[in-house]
């Protein structure tokens, strides 16, 4: 077995007599964490302690920055729907199209923005197949 010398010299420390672990941390209750039973004492008997009023700064995150998102939310999918309503009008001017030409007997030339692409053939050497003499 092969060790390095840190790792053999931390092997072979002896531990003191008088080690004793450091203390653990000191528990919080559940009081103090949640601060349930913020009273404060004066003369009078208890009170309340209260906090300070929200900033504008909340109001914008509560209200205004999820408002925004919404608005957002619905401005995006009204552009959309616009979108798929363009493209069903546009198949369906397309599919009457062929419905009439199929009544008339007439072949249809649907025009469409784009050209129908060439074939490409690949331009590879043909191989020649040897007889096998068999």
């Amino acid at each position: 077995m092969l060790c390095t010398s840190l790792y053999s010299s931390a092997l072979h420390r002896p531990i003191p007599v008088n080690f004793k672990p450091p203390p653990p941390p000191p528990r919080k209750g559940v009081e103090q964490i949640l601060q349930v039973g913020s009273w404060k004492t004066s003369r009078r008997g208890i009170s309340v302690v209260t906090r300070a009023a929200p900033t504008a700064t909340s109001y914008i995150f509560a209200f205004v920055f999820p408002l925004s998102l919404l608005a957002i939310t619905i401005f995006t999918s009204v552009r959309i729907a616009d979108k798929l309503d363009q493209k069903f009008l546009e198949e369906l001017a397309v599919n009457e199209a062929i419905l009439e030409g199929e009544e008339n007997d007439d072949e249809v030339s649907i025009s469409s923005d784009e050209e129908p692409t060439p074939v490409r053939t690949r331009n590879r050497p043909k191989r020649e197949v040897e007889p096998s003499s068999t």
